[in-house]
């Protein structure tokens, strides 16, 4: 019985592991305020703006990344570190996706869309 306690309570304990560890992509619009991450989407209210500063960030699963591969709207970012930023036009969506490759040779795709509005 106490095998089975214990091998059960190994198991859970794994699946909450992977499920916490999960790869995304969070992002933010930068604005006057104190911004904050959130999780695949971000959008904005920026009153008589144009344009505005998308700022993205993969996180990933625990494993030490080697490089990442920004792609679709960060496509300007390249092969660079785990951040990426450019500038967006506002009532557009604009998705961004990376391609995360691990050192143990894994890899997995991310993405987050950002969007902003300037009060018209």
């Amino acid at each position: 019985m106490k095998t089975i306690l214990i091998s059960t309570g190994i198991i859970l304990a794994s699946i909450f592991s992977a499920q916490a560890s999960a790869d995304q992509m969070d992002c933010y619009i930068d604005t006057q305020a104190y911004d904050q991450y959130t999780a695949n989407y971000c959008s904005a209210l920026i009153y008589g703006k144009s344009k505005a500063t998308a700022v993205f960030r993969v996180v990933g699963n625990g494993s030490d990344i080697d490089s990442v591969v920004w792609s679709n709207a960060a496509s300007s970012c390249g092969v660079s570190g785990t951040s990426c930023s450019f500038s967006i036009k506002s009532f557009s969506s604009n998705k961004a996706e990376a391609t995360i490759l691990y050192t143990n040779g894994t890899w997995s795709k991310v993405s987050a869309i950002a969007s902003f509005e300037d009060g018209r």
